[in-house]
């Protein structure tokens, strides 16, 4: 969603810094579909004011450290209008510090995921503290970011009933493959109602209640961790990085949606409640007493109640993590683009999809 570059700033005392910066798509049609002004908002927010108060609340109550680990901040810019191009957001480059993305795509081995639910874990942390500490100026603050999902007429950013397509995909697969199964479970019957229903069933996801919400990341995905390793080649530390789509809500919006895109459905059903518990030990670990957090079955309320925001935003991603082939925006129509985002990954995306549909039904995931 925006042009990247890297560099070295030179400064007037002559130091160096090792930058990546972020520009705006030229495309305007893109930048108007996508919320590009928005994003750049919400990032721009969330390093110069809300990610800096969650430190302070911290650090005032826990001391330094335990918090998960952020890119350096150093200019952000987002005037909009006739001068767009000049907008632009400049972070650290922390790739000489030894961060990178993971070299598996799309899904994450067992220790890649539990050390990044780990940072999850403390990046939600921080917001818990923050409530504790300071509520009323915790929620004057988050009240700056912008939504991202809808249009002005309160459309999702995919038009032509675009969020029920993409849900039943997946559920015909599974029906095909498994249909003696599952074509009378109640749970498919509930989430096929949570799909017909789309957009209105995203809405209701994306309601913050109380006392579990956080400031969320809103698009938690292995394109948006960078890891860094030890000689060994494991991973040791986790770095969070694109503030561009962050919300209010239940900390489930960030884990169902980093679940279903990153993981396989073997490692789902083998690992589910110890990547939960890996995730709930350090949420636990990363506050300080007296902080109340979710505990593993208030947590299982919450994936029970928000699973739909995730599966609704894998079940045309992920199929489009299989492709290589760039969306050309500007040479479709709505119902063009929607089919081709129905294409990709042929069966094999297909197939993926019905797996989360069909966890979802297992885990009976459908009280939204």
């Amino acid at each position: 969603m925006s042009t990247v570059l890297f560099g070295t700033v030179t400064t007037s005392d002559e130091s160096q810094h090792r930058v990546v910066i972020k520009l705006k798509l030229r495309d305007e049609k893109m930048r108007i579909q996508f919320k590009i002004d928005f994003q750049f908002h919400n990032e721009i927010t969330m390093y110069e004011r809300i990610i800096p108060f969650l430190f302070e609340c911290h650090r005032s109550m826990a001391g330094v450290g335990n918090w998960p680990t952020f890119a350096r901040f150093f200019y952000g810019r987002n005037k909009c209008g006739e001068f767009f191009e000049r907008d632009l957001i400049v972070l650290e480059n922390v790739n000489p510090l030894g961060f990178r993305l993971s070299e598996d795509r799309p899904f994450l081995d067992y220790d890649h995921l539990v050390i990044a639910l780990q940072a999850l874990a403390k990046f939600h942390g921080l917001s818990y503290t923050a409530k504790y500490k300071d509520p009323d100026r915790f929620q004057k603050i988050i009240m700056d970011i912008r939504d991202t999902q809808f249009d002005l007429d309160g459309q999702w950013l995919f038009k032509n009933n675009a969020l029920s397509r993409f849900g039943k995909r997946g559920v015909d697969q599974l029906l095909e493959r498994s249909g003696d199964l599952y074509r009378d479970n109640e749970h498919l019957r509930r989430l096929n109602m949570l799909i017909d229903d789309g957009e209105n069933s995203l809405r209701r996801a994306l309601v913050p209640r109380e006392p579990f919400s956080v400031m969320c990341h809103g698009d938690f995905n292995r394109n948006n961790v960078l890891f860094r390793y030890d000689e060994a080649g494991h991973p040791v530390d986790v770095l969070l990085f694109d503030f561009g789509t962050p919300r209010y809500g239940s900390p489930a919006l960030d884990l169902s949606f980093f679940f279903y895109m990153n993981t396989t459905q073997n490692l789902r059903e083998s690992q589910w409640d110890d990547l939960l518990n890996a995730y709930c030990l350090t949420l636990a670990a990363s506050v300080p007493a007296g902080v109340r957090v979710p505990n593993k079955a208030e947590l299982n309320f919450e994936m029970a109640t928000y699973t739909y925001y995730g599966f609704a935003h894998a079940s045309f991603f992920l199929p489009h993590q299989l492709e290589s082939n760039d969306l050309k925006n500007e040479e479709m129509d709505d119902e063009e683009m929607l089919e081709w985002f129905l294409q990709l990954g042929g069966d094999v995306g297909s197939g993926l999809v019905a797996d989360i549909v069909q966890h979802i039904v297992d885990m009976e995931y459908t009280y939204l």
